[in-house]
């Protein structure tokens, strides 16, 4: 009902919530930078494979489908635990650090340690499945996934320290730009690169700029990886660690930062919006 009658007016709070973030107007008719298209993603893509692939937990298979199971298996981080409830996670008998993690919603993760109160955490786990998301901001994709509450393996490397967050922003099935996080204490770091690994800009959002770009061990076959999972969308971010000479998958991202997280270098946010009106176009004039 909230997506009908926004529909139906022009999507009014979505248009001033843009304009409030990126200062220039949301145009959904004819859309010209990349944050512009990530909100027409949202209102007109319905791609079927969109909820599929949102689903952090049916996400799964769709890699095994898509790689091979061997592969994909080979990918994918383990799963400690899976819960409709929330209730019933064995957490005395994990014993050990994992991510708790909502299957239908961004941000909803806790790295867990030796020692946390499963009182918390039950009642965490609680919120989450309790709470629906994504409605406000039309991401479509996160709407009807059925919730679920996973427990997955925290990936480290030889000298114990989490590994970096390479995310691959892909537009018609070509890696674009590369961003590079790390989390320290509450702070987030991260800077951007072009596949030549050229910087592009300044972070998005909140995010404060790297002091050094880090080396990205395996490239070429992250970059490979990318494109492969990127095929079936016009514009998504396939989020992959690499941690000594392995390649995990992390998540496949439909609606980066909403479409709302503002670039600093706002000329590369309308100069990846027209990588996608020209591809968009070729694909027209091939089709015609």
């Amino acid at each position: 009902m909230i997506n009908l009658k926004q529909q139906a007016t022009g999507y009014p709070f979505l248009k001033t919530t843009f304009l409030k973030k990126h200062g220039y107007p949301l145009n959904l008719d004819q859309p010209r930078t990349f944050c512009e298209w990530v909100n027409f993603k949202k209102v007109r893509d319905r791609n079927p494979l969109i909820p599929i692939t949102s689903d952090k937990f049916q996400v799964r298979q769709y890699i095994r489908q898509k790689l091979g199971r061997q592969y994909g298996d080979e990918l994918l981080i383990p799963l400690l635990h899976v819960s409709k409830s929330g209730t019933d996670i064995p957490f005395d008998k994990l014993g050990q650090e994992f991510f708790l993690k909502a299957n239908h919603c961004s941000g909803a993760n806790l790295h867990v340690k030796p020692g946390a109160d499963p009182r918390f955490l039950k009642s965490t786990c609680e919120k989450w499945l309790n709470s629906s998301y994504g409605q406000s901001l039309h991401e479509w994709g996160y709407r009807d996934i059925p919730r679920k509450i996973i427990c997955e393996k925290v990936l480290r490397d030889g000298q114990g320290r989490l590994p970096l967050d390479f995310k691959f922003y892909c537009i018609h099935g070509q890696v674009e730009m590369i961003g590079i996080f790390y989390k320290s204490g509450k702070q987030s770091f991260a800077c951007y690169l072009d596949p030549l690994l050229r910087e592009v800009g300044g972070p998005m959002g909140d995010d404060i700029p790297m002091p050094e770009i880090p080396k990205i061990p395996n490239l070429d076959r992250l970059l490979h990886l990318a494109e492969t999972l990127s095929e079936e969308f016009e514009l998504v971010r396939i989020d992959l660690y690499s941690v000594e000479d392995k390649i995990h998958f992390g998540e496949i991202t439909h609606y980066p930062g909403s479409g709302l997280d503002r670039f600093e270098c706002q000329a590369l946010d309308f100069n990846l919006g027209k990588k996608i009106s020209e591809g968009r176009l070729l694909l027209q004039k091939a089709g015609a």
